[in-house]
């Protein structure tokens, strides 16, 4: 009979703040994990920590006792040092990470289209000497512009429209207007070789690529045809996304296409992509098919040099 009428809501329940799951916990994550990950690494290493065991023992029991002091160690030295963060200035760490350092760093970057022009540069000139451009350059898009999409996603969610949405570039726009069949936006220059060209082995390698660059793979044209270290195709597949973002920034600044408030997979093929991420907007979608055909415009007289020098050269050997 004491029981009678406790209900739910005698109870407190509670969970992880939304706070470090968030946009703003997300930078904080990325410098913890690589920070703890060397940490163990280096303690790992000193054999004055580790357990040494007889070799009668199996090796998964020695294994496990080998890492139990670093693991330890590890755990105790990163807590101790969000402890003192909060003992020395209030907040915690992730709060600290975030006011000083990426906040600051977003402000810079947010809606920034030099700073977007620049790092999209940089993960082309990667690209044609042969690295993942996009690869290499992903913690810097994932640390800044992923946050901001979260931030959209947010204001979305919370009833905002139009130019009340914060921010313009984000992680999802790089996709919709800089990555349209990949890195580059080379779906425009297979297009341009299906339609206009003669030469068996470009049509060759166009009609492989088809399929995967309409999900956003271009490997095979860019090594295919190839674009890497090939300067006659480097210069379009550098100018081709710096103008696909630069239009596509005008055309939200106008307010033809609306903010990107959506995340989508990678993979998800261009201009069904551009309408998904803004929400379901049609405009989104043909904004994203007008710079689909502006990447055809800009490879399209790179490609027929490009096919005039290769018949010179058949001709000469």
């Amino acid at each position: 009979p004491n029981y009678i009428g406790i209900t739910l809501k005698n109870f407190a329940t509670e969970g992880i703040s939304v706070t470090y799951t968030y946009s703003s916990g997300l930078f904080t994550a990325m410098f913890v994990a690589i920070l703890a990950t060397e940490l163990y690494h280096l303690l790992r290493n000193c054999d004055c920590l580790l357990i040494k065991l007889p070799s009668q023992v199996s090796t998964n029991q020695v294994l496990s006792f080998m890492n139990i002091v670093p693991t330890f160690l590890t755990c105790l030295i990163m807590s101790s040092i969000s402890y003192l963060c909060i003992l020395s200035t209030g907040h915690t760490l992730n709060t600290n990470i975030y006011n000083l350092i990426q906040l600051p760093l977003q402000l810079m970057a947010g809606d920034n289209l030099i700073a977007v022009l620049v790092l999209y540069l940089i993960i082309s000139l990667f690209w044609i000497v042969g690295f993942h451009g996009k690869n290499l350059m992903s913690s810097v898009i994932e640390s800044f512009y992923r946050p901001l999409l979260y931030i959209n996603m947010g204001a979305f969610n919370a009833g905002l429209r139009g130019k009340d949405i914060p921010y313009v570039f984000n992680s999802s726009m790089f996709q919709m207007f800089g990555d349209i069949g990949g890195s580059g936006c080379t779906l425009g220059l297979v297009i341009y070789i299906l339609v206009f060209s003669q030469r068996h082995d470009n049509r060759l390698v166009a009609n492989i690529s088809l399929f995967p660059s309409l999900v956003n793979i271009n490997e095979t044209v860019i090594f295919g045809m190839p674009i890497v270290l090939n300067p006659l195709l480097d210069i379009p597949f550098i100018l081709a996304p710096l103008i696909s973002l630069t239009v596509g920034y005008f055309l939200i600044q106008i307010g033809f296409c609306p903010r990107v408030i959506m995340e989508v997979p990678w993979v998800m093929p261009p201009v069904l992509h551009g309408f998904l991420v803004t929400g379901g907007n049609i405009y989104g979608a043909l904004s994203q098919l007008l710079c689909t055909g502006l990447s055809f415009l800009v490879y399209a007289p790179f490609i027929f040099i490009y096919e005039k020098k290769q018949r010179k050269e058949e001709y000469i050997y």
